[in-house]
């Protein structure tokens, strides 16, 4: 029959369009999704979370990037980026302090204040400025009160506020690309552990104060006044410190990162005291 063999409209518009975005992949300079569907696609909700278009697209940058397997909302914005599309340029933030490189960041570091940076800023305009250590934090606590207490005289220290942003990977990957050793410290605990194991599956660091041994240290000082906090959750690995994991075990007692604020401002403010 004549025409039986023919390609349906719709799949043939839906990978006609596909491949016309990933000739144009990666973008140089880097540009907003909605942007790039809608210069490419015609449509700027083209390449929206869940269409046709942003699947197989993302499959295709996958297969072009080597970009590992995953899901979730930053899982996909971190594929993106890694061509060059932005997902929430603005939305996904990272905090800083004693960050160089450009005007804006040498004057919040000459102030001694902490500055936010935004995925957009990282991945259009990257500073070539960085230093040898470069410490990492969970909690925004602990980066505040050591703008608190060291102000300018502060070593660079990035916050992840939790798990880590697009924007903080794209920095630390920054970081560590021009060289900088990237130390890390969060709270002991299973949630602690998991932003760890997230974090170095993606980045590489070395511990800050973050071992058995530290945990232990810190269970040994406790105020005995202060009731203990238990451990609860789902226990996972620590790869960086395959004994940490053993003795939360354990214990059964989480030590936030709050708690450890007079050894990590002491690290900042000096000499390292042991921890790295």
């Amino acid at each position: 029959m004549p025409g039986a063999w023919a390609v349906p409209l719709t799949p043939y518009t839906l990978l006609t369009g596909v491949c016309a975005g990933l000739r144009a992949l990666p973008a140089d300079p880097a540009v907003s999704l909605a942007a790039f569907a809608a210069r490419v696609l015609g449509s700027a909700h083209a390449l929206d979370d869940g269409t046709p278009e942003a699947t197989l697209t993302l499959s295709g940058i996958r297969a072009l990037t080597g970009f590992a397997d995953g899901s979730g909302a930053e899982w996909r914005r971190e594929v993106w980026a890694s061509a060059g599309v932005l997902k929430d340029e603005l939305s996904s933030t990272v905090l800083t302090l004693s960050l160089r490189g450009t005007p804006a960041l040498d004057w919040t570091a000459g102030q001694g204040e902490p500055a936010v940076l935004t995925l957009r800023q990282l991945t259009r305009r990257p500073f070539s400025v960085a230093s040898p250590v470069v410490r990492i934090c969970e909690n925004p606590t602990v980066l505040a009160a050591a703008a608190d207490a060291l102000g300018p005289d502060c070593p660079p220290l990035v916050c992840l506020q939790g798990q880590p942003s697009a924007a903080a990977l794209a920095l630390l990957r920054h970081l560590h690309g021009n060289g900088s050793a990237l130390h890390y410290h969060g709270d002991f605990d299973w949630g602690g552990l998991r932003i760890a194991g997230a974090l170095l599956r993606r980045v590489p660091w070395r511990p800050w104060r973050y071992s058995a041994a530290d945990y232990r240290a810190a269970l040994a000082v406790s105020d005995p006044q202060l009731p203990p906090r238990p451990l609860t959750g789902v226990r996972t690995d620590s790869p960086w410190d395959p004994d940490l994991a053993g003795a939360l075990a354990e214990a059964g007692i989480r030590v936030e990162e709050e708690r450890e604020l007079d050894l990590l401002l002491a690290d900042l403010g000096g000499a390292p005291r042991g921890g790295l």
